[in-house]
């Protein structure tokens, strides 16, 4: 197998900030995306080599694929770029991962399951924040309590680092796709929008939110759970946006509203407001006699620190050839503990 992976979205702030732990922890991407100028800059920089190519050219991602082992998507929102990569990767028999939280790309790579085995190739999203953490401390808690029929996901991020802009700009994508929750195995739009409950992330009990999280689609593929929701401390202006009715959601369809809730986008977070930021997973399974089990997860801060050692961890393993073909999570690809694998994260399981 080639020793070489791509990382597609380098210019980007999540994309630079992990090509650049990438370089420190002596791996050598290969660097992609559109903008030739800040690509090249950016290499030359981390002395490594680039690929420009338009995810609208699949003879030129092809050809960009075709002498590396893995592909690392970085450039989102992932509803819009995620099917040209995976189409190539499946063409060329390149592994794929990617950062995605979105439930319509874990719903759309899921359907390509097949394919992927047939070439032999892994397809596994989600290997930042979104979801290793959630999905690994979710299957966990299955082993703890492998009756459970309901898990519970939250988290809370603890100091000043916000959300990388590409995150907020996802986010405001998707508000017409709305919330979802797992219910007797099967992904619905909860009756109750908004609900919020308390939540003990070790320092006593903060108001968390529900919100349309990633793990209420991946946690069901590791777990086989019918039942899961998940939760975050979130922002007042996220709450409102989390707020809006249903039948106003079609209204966020439209271009022009989404581009105007945009400028509010603010820049990512600096690397001392990272440094001083820590996120807290809390987990809850249940069965239906009432036996419970809780488990926590302590770590960095979770856009980019934790992002970027859960997603190159991923990419060793595929390099040593660990990597089983087709649809994957996870937790199902690298088993319960591979969040402990990221430096700085630690697990407590409550009584």
């Amino acid at each position: 197998m080639s020793s070489a992976f791509l990382l597609y979205g380098a210019t980007g702030f999540t994309g630079e900030a992990i090509a650049r732990v990438a370089i420190e922890h002596g791996l050598r991407p290969i660097l992609a995306g559109r903008d030739a100028v800040r690509l090249e800059k950016l290499a030359t920089e981390l002395g490594v080599e680039s690929r420009v190519f338009d995810l609208h050219d699949p003879q030129k991602i092809e050809q960009a694929f075709k002498d590396v082992a893995v592909v690392l998507h970085c450039a989102g929102p992932f509803v819009y770029t995620s099917k040209p990569i995976v189409e190539a990767c499946l063409r060329t028999g390149t592994h794929y991962l990617d950062l995605t939280g979105e439930l319509p790309v874990y719903e759309a790579l899921a359907a390509r399951d097949a394919e992927a085995r047939a070439r032999g190739i892994m397809v596994l999203p989600g290997v930042g924040f979104d979801v290793v953490p959630t999905d690994c401390l979710a299957l966990h808690l299955k082993q703890r309590l492998p009756s459970a029929t309901h898990l519970t996901l939250a988290f809370q991020g603890e100091g000043p680092a916000g959300l990388p802009p590409g995150t907020q700009r996802t986010g405001i994508e998707l508000i017409p796709y709305g919330n979802r929750v797992r219910h007797n195995g099967r992904l619905e739009r909860p009756e109750q929008a908004p609900k919020t409950r308390l939540i003990d992330f070790g320092k006593g009990p903060v108001q968390v939110d529900r919100i349309p999280w990633g793990d209420v689609f991946t946690a069901y593929y590791s777990t086989g759970i019918p039942n899961i929701e998940d939760y975050s401390v979130v922002p007042k202006a996220m709450r409102q946006l989390a707020a809006i009715p249903n039948y106003l959601l079609p209204l966020f369809k439209l271009a022009v509203i989404r581009n105007l809730l945009k400028r509010g986008v603010k820049p990512g977070p600096t690397a001392d407001e990272r440094s001083r930021t820590f996120t807290h997973v809390w987990g809850e399974v249940e069965d239906d006699q009432g036996h419970r089990a809780v488990s926590r997860l302590h770590g960095p801060e979770a856009g980019i620190v934790w992002t970027a050692r859960a997603a190159l961890a991923a990419v060793r393993k595929v390099l040593a050839n660990n990597a089983p073909p087709g649809f994957q999570t996870p937790a199902l690809a690298y088993g319960p503990d591979f969040v402990l694998e990221c430096e700085g994260v630690t697990r407590v399981d409550l009584d």
